[in-house]
């Protein structure tokens, strides 16, 4: 997935924030909100758009960095409630952390892409006829994997 030039679209969020997000030069994205953006590799889109038409792909992607923030602030209240249960335990170590931010952020991807299909689920259906499962079956799996797994902390730690 490699972009030559970029592409710049902003939306304004459920909660009144405007963002934006830059699609390319080159494999990274940014995403942020006025002249605060954060570049990131887009490792959930490249992996959930194989096999798409770059259309589709890049109005995909677009949805999917888009509904990052749409579910923040459920994103915000997920964290603090594992982080909760995880200092209620005593569990602080350096691993523990790390174990609940790569969870939080497997729930903040499957939050976002469930977004994405939830708001036109035909259209999801439609862009993937004759595309494989196998990359989709991936990231679910394995996201729903981490996300369960930064939960055996708090609740078994």
């Amino acid at each position: 997935m490699k972009t030559v030039c970029s592409e710049t679209r902003s939306k304004r969020t459920w909660f009144g924030a405007n963002a934006s997000v830059t699609i390319g030069p080159g494999f990274l994205h940014r995403a942020g909100f006025g002249d605060f953006a954060i570049p990131h590799p887009p490792l959930v889109n490249w992996l959930l758009r194989i096999g798409l038409p770059d259309h589709q792909r890049v109005n995909m992607s677009f949805a999917h960095e888009f509904a990052h923030f749409q579910t923040a602030p459920m994103l915000f209240a997920y964290m603090l409630l594992i982080i909760a249960l995880a200092y209620i335990k005593g569990l602080s170590g350096m691993w523990e952390i790390l174990l609940l931010l790569v969870s939080g952020q497997a729930a903040w991807e499957i939050m976002s892409e469930g977004l994405v299909v939830f708001e036109d689920s035909a259209a999801y259906s439609a862009a993937y006829e004759g595309v494989t499962r196998f990359t989709r079956l991936l990231f679910w799996t394995t996201a729903g994997m981490l996300t369960v797994a930064g939960w055996v902390i708090p609740l078994y730690g």
